[in-house]
């Protein structure tokens, strides 16, 4: 089941936010959290460190690594690579003003990641990996205009300096005192779990454990079972976990 975030496509959050709500780390452009299954990347066009733009509808995002040759089996560039088949939901944020995080929505790679080169944060130039990505389903969420080409041919043509351009329009932004609205997101609250029913016929079935062998069960005490086993005695043991796990099983 895919992580409920309870959160609006162009929702503006802050870092604190994101990492509260995904269970993710509070640094760096991708972010994967085992906890609620997901990858977190950001596309912050305020620091100039990777190159991302919009092309054809697809953002190509940069993969992670800021300096030295980038290597699409390390880390989380080899989970963004593998997404389509990973099991992990991948849900991109983009930043236009410093510390505003707009939720994009969920994404999925629509080509083959391919190489460009692009200066490092040491300014030396190197290879890093490009992702093309778009959200699912396509969302018309605000993109900063001088990021987005209509094609290869308009991002070779109009995309030169495009982000020193973009640092000296958040400058003028920032003297004119012109701010983004921040809505606070709703944190959906977990569903209650249903109560555990453990079906009362099945006392004195046998089982078999996979460590402790067979036995029979004898009692039901709230949400546990009682196992008189064979070789190790008797054995309380909370059933719900032993059948999820496929620990036990009636023979």
């Amino acid at each position: 089941m895919a992580f409920n975030h309870g959160l609006k496509i162009g929702q503006i959050l802050k870092n604190a936010d994101i990492v509260d709500i995904f269970k993710c780390g509070n640094m760096g452009g991708m972010r994967r959290s085992k906890t609620t299954n997901t990858l977190v990347i950001v596309s912050d066009y305020t620091k100039g460190i990777y190159h991302d733009k919009w092309i054809g509808g697809a953002l190509h995002y940069t993969g992670m690594g800021k300096n030295g040759d980038q290597d699409i089996n390390w880390a989380q560039n080899a989970t963004l690579a593998a997404c389509g088949y990973n099991g992990v939901d991948v849900h991109l944020f983009e930043v236009m003003d410093a510390g505003e995080y707009v939720y994009c929505g969920r994404i999925e790679l629509v080509d083959k990641p391919y190489t460009e080169t692009q200066p490092g944060e040491d300014g030396v130039p190197r290879k890093v990996w490009m992702f093309p990505i778009r959200p699912v389903p396509d969302n018309d969420v605000k993109k900063p205009a001088m990021f987005v080409f209509k094609d290869m041919e308009d991002f070779k043509a109009r995309g030169k300096d495009m982000d020193e351009q973009y640092m000296k329009m958040i400058a003028a932004k920032k003297k004119s005192g012109s701010k983004s609205t921040y809505v606070p997101p709703v944190i959906p609250k977990p569903e209650p779990k249903p109560p555990v029913v453990i079906p009362v016929d099945i006392i004195g079935k046998q089982v078999k454990h996979k460590a402790f062998g067979i036995g029979t069960i004898t009692a039901i005490e709230g949400t546990s079972i009682a196992v008189d086993f064979d070789k190790v005695g008797l054995k309380k043991m909370e059933y719900e976990f032993c059948m999820e796990k496929k620990m036990l099983e009636f023979i």
